[in-house]
C-alpha cells in the first residue's frame, strides 16, 4: 500500500477551506451505534476470508484542540472528534460527540464498550478537500521542520478556519477547553482500507468492518494496524447488538492473544513536534 497520495506531498498551498466552506448549508446531525476491537493482522486476515467483504479505501485527516501541553479532544470520556473523511467519492467533515457507553462483556470474558455517538456532518467539494488535505500534511511536517514562523502560520491558520465552520455540534467541541488560550490543530492521519459486510446473528443486521490502518504524522510513518469493528444497521436494543458482536466474535474462534494488540499513539509525536513552536504560540 502506498503511504502517501501524490497530491498530499505537493508544493505547499495557503491553507485550509475557502470561505464557501463555511457558509455551507448542511446541518446533518445522526446517530451511530457502535463497538469494536483492536485485532492482530493474523486474526484480521482470517475473518477477511470467511465473509463476502466489500473494501474501500479512506484516508482520516484528524485535527485537536491543544492547550500547551496535551490534546483535549480524542482522550476526552465524552468522546469528542474531529476530522475530516475521505473516499473516492466524498470528503466529509465530521465533529462527534458521545451521547451513551454500554459497558458489556461476552461469556467468553471478551470487553468492550457499545458506544452510542452523536455525529454532525458537513460535505466538502473536492476544492476544499484538496486543500484541508493538504494543510494537515503540511502543517504537521512544518511542525518537524528548520522554520517555526511557518509551523506557527499553519496552525494559526488552520485554527481560524476550523472555528469558522458552520458544522453541526462543532460548538460542543469548541467548549471542551476550559481556559481561553488553546488551538485547533492538525494531529495525524489514517490511509486506510476497510472492508464491510452485513451480518444477522439472530437479532437483525450488523455491519460488520476489519479495517487495516496506518498512521502517519504528516509523511513520518508511525505504525500500521487492524481492527473490527461493528455498527448497529437495523433497529435493535443495546443488549441485542451486544449480543449480536457476542455471537459473531464466537464464530471466529479467536484466542486472547488475537485481540487488543499494543498500539503507538501518533498523537505523542505530534505533541512533541508541537513542544518546539510552544513560547511562539503564547504558551
Amino acid at each position: 500500500m502506498r503511504t502517501l497520495t501524490k497530491a498530499l506531498l505537493g508544493p505547499i498551498l495557503s491553507v485550509v477551506v475557502s470561505s464557501s466552506l463555511a457558509n455551507a448549508k448542511d446541518d446533518s446531525i445522526k446517530n451511530q451505534v457502535e463497538a469494536g476491537f483492536n485485532l492482530e493482522e493474523a486474526a484480521a486476515q482470517k475473518i477477511l476470508k470467511k465473509y463476502a467483504f466489500t473494501g474501500e479505501e479512506r484516508i482520516d485527516y484528524y485535527a485537536d484542540i491543544y492547550d500547551g501541553r496535551s490534546f483535549l479532544l480524542i482522550p476526552n470520556p465524552e468522546m469528542y472528534k474531529f476530522r475530516l473523511k475521505t473516499t473516492k467519492g466524498k470528503a466529509v467533515l465530521q465533529a462527534n460527540t458521545k451521547i451513551s457507553i454500554l459497558p458489556s462483556v461476552c461469556s467468553e470474558g471478551w470487553t468492550f464498550k457499545v458506544k452510542e455517538k452523536a455525529v454532525g456532518e458537513l460535505k466538502l467539494n473536492s476544492h476544499d478537500r484538496e486543500k484541508f488535505a493538504r494543510a494537515v500534511v503540511e502543517q504537521l511536517d512544518a511542525l518537524n521542520g528548520a522554520d517555526l514562523s511557518k509551523a506557527v502560520h499553519d496552525v494559526q491558520k488552520l485554527h481560524q478556519q476550523i472555528v469558522g465552520l458552520k458544522l453541526p455540534l462543532l460548538d460542543k467541541l469548541l467548549s471542551v477547553p476550559a481556559n481561553n488560550h488553546w488551538y485547533f490543530t492538525a494531529s495525524h492521519l489514517t490511509k486506510k482500507i476497510k472492508w464491510t459486510a452485513l451480518q444477522d446473528m439472530g437479532w437483525g443486521r450488523v455491519e460488520v468492518s476489519i479495517t487495516q490502518g496506518e498512521d502517519f504524522v504528516g509523511s513520518t510513518f508511525i505504525q500500521k494496524k487492524y481492527e473490527i469493528e461493528f455498527q448497529l444497521e437495523d433497529e435493535m436494543s443495546q443488549e441485542n447488538f451486544a449480543q449480536s458482536i457476542c455471537a459473531f466474535m464466537k464464530e471466529q474462534d479467536l484466542q486472547p492473544e488475537d485481540l487488543q494488540p499494543g498500539r503507538s499513539k501518533p498523537q505523542l509525536e505530534t505533541l512533541n513536534r508541537l513542544s518546539r513552536i510552544n513560547s511562539l504560540l503564547g504558551f
